[in-house]
């Protein structure tokens, strides 16, 4: 691979070769089938380097890309809560081209805050993220480096880009209105359940 491809296409070919190995394919084998797959000329070195794990063009990224993020009940509650209380934020690093960027969530409501805990694991492909108590404020947080949810969710929101995660099925948008509810809903003393955001209007509805 002589000149640089874009990450997308780097995934694609780092999840085909290994599989191709599993499938018992020999390096000359992975090396015809990737061409004739992606017209793309692969080295038996790169191979050998992706096989035993030196490179990955992953590079720390559990998902690489907005391409790659699937559509996913857990998805669309992340949305919903980060569109509430959620936050995203980015931290310049002195080291050049290198920032943390992260997204969380900091409540009162422990079960909420773990909820939210819970769906960003299974997003991210990773273990369970535990929430923190922290005694100055009295609230409960988790918090996670992800730069594809940073550019996902990232302020301003763009709903169009969003929408097709939340949209994506019926399951999708009531995991959505769930997350939404669960940041800024209330229920008054008349049974009515109210969502309000200091961004837009109040709305109401008597379940």
């Amino acid at each position: 691979m002589g000149r640089y491809l874009p990450r997308e296409l780097r995934i694609k070919l780092y999840n085909d070769v290994v599989a191709l190995r599993r499938g018992g394919l020999t390096y000359r084998g992975i090396i015809k089938e990737i061409y004739r797959r992606y017209g793309v000329g692969i080295s038996k070195s790169h191979i050998s380097y992706w096989l035993r794990g030196v490179h990955s063009p992953y590079n720390g990224r559990r998902i690489p890309s907005l391409e790659l993020l699937k559509s996913s009940e857990e998805l669309a509650y992340v949305i919903g809560v980060k569109v509430g209380d959620g936050y995203t934020y980015r931290v310049r690093s002195v080291r050049k081209g290198y920032n943390y960027v992260m997204i969380g969530l900091e409540a009162r409501d422990r079960e909420f805050v773990e909820e939210f805990g819970r769906c960003l694991a299974i997003v991210l492909g990773r273990k369970p993220i535990k929430s923190i108590y922290t005694n100055n404020v009295a609230k409960y947080f988790v918090e996670v480096g992800s730069k594809t949810l940073y550019e996902l969710l990232r302020k301003p929101v763009d709903l169009d880009r969003l929408k097709k995660y939340i949209e994506h099925c019926e399951r999708c948008v009531a995991a959505f209105i769930r997350g939404f509810a669960d940041s800024e809903g209330s229920v008054d003393k008349n049974g009515r359940i109210i969502i309000s955001t200091t961004q837009t209007s109040s709305y109401s509805y008597t379940s």
